[in-house]
């Protein structure tokens, strides 16, 4: 388990506000990681069945446009995108039968120097929890996949919820 899994001291104070910019939190994710907009891309996550599988087509089509989509590390970058965005979707957001009238979960992909890092913001102020895979459920492997391709991985508190991200090596 890496080392980055518990927030540094003093997160608490830093906490990002989804309802700035009407609810995107683009450009105060962009400033906080410290990459320039043209680096970071974000999508909305909420509970409609759809959701996930636009979340990796946007992933593919962030990579194709940052022309990373050949690198090897393309597959790792949307299964690891995709793990965070499944645990949101399934664990942290409240179920509905009818679709969210706004966002209620965001993905962020940034590059950054040798690293592309994806990031979730959800509302949930639950910490997520690398747990021993059981032999027969089908489900509880995301944060090990997530442990497994990324360089590192954690989460910080953020108003509300929390944003869960992980670092993937790019070549």
């Amino acid at each position: 388990m890496h080392a980055e899994n518990a927030p540094p001291p003093g997160a608490a104070a830093r906490c990002t506000d989804l309802s700035e910019n009407g609810g995107a939190p683009r450009e105060r994710w962009a400033h906080e990681l410290g990459v320039g907009s043209a680096g970071f891309a974000t999508h909305d996550l909420d509970t409609d069945p759809e959701s996930l599988c636009r979340a990796r087509a946007f992933v593919r089509a962030s990579l194709e446009r940052w022309g990373l989509e050949s690198e090897s590390c393309a597959d790792d970058v949307a299964l690891v995108a995709g793990e965070l965005a499944s645990n949101a979707v399934c664990h942290a957001l409240p179920p509905t039968g009818l679709p969210a009238r706004r966002p209620t979960a965001w993905l962020g992909l940034a590059r950054q120097e040798g690293a592309l890092v994806c990031a979730v913001n959800d509302p949930s102020p639950d910490v997520p929890v690398l747990r021993k895979a059981e032999t027969f459920l089908e489900r509880g492997r995301g944060l090990r996949i997530i442990d497994a391709l990324s360089s590192s991985w954690g989460w910080s508190p953020a108003c509300p919820g929390k944003t869960v991200w992980a670092r993937i090596p790019v070549a």
